[in-house]
């Protein structure tokens, strides 16, 4: 999943937006994210910083991706969004292990 931010810098009142790559373990956790996040939902996330280091097949060169890997000791917050925000149930969020 990739994810945008934005932050405004006050010297010159501009937008930055900032692209993201986001790893979310175990599969029903991810499962539950992509059912309720959409285009303009606010999310906080909170996990640790991975770089993943692999070979291209096609050019033969080394390349690293970092993301954020919410993984257990992680969090994800639905804060709101756009239209009408839905937040997951609880007893979704009790099927994944977190109250």
């Amino acid at each position: 999943m990739l994810l945008s931010s934005s932050s405004r810098k006050c010297d010159r009142c501009s937008l930055a937006e900032l692209w993201h790559r986001v790893s979310v373990y175990p599969e029903r956790l991810a499962d539950l994210v992509l059912k309720n996040v959409e285009p303009g939902t606010v999310v906080y996330l909170e996990g640790n910083l991975e770089t993943k280091i692999f070979t291209d097949p096609v050019t033969g060169l080394v390349r690293r991706i970092r993301e954020v890997a919410i993984r257990r000791n992680g969090r994800v917050v639905f804060l709101g969004k756009a239209g009408d925000m839905q937040q997951p149930s609880s007893a979704e969020l009790r099927g994944v292990g977190y109250y």
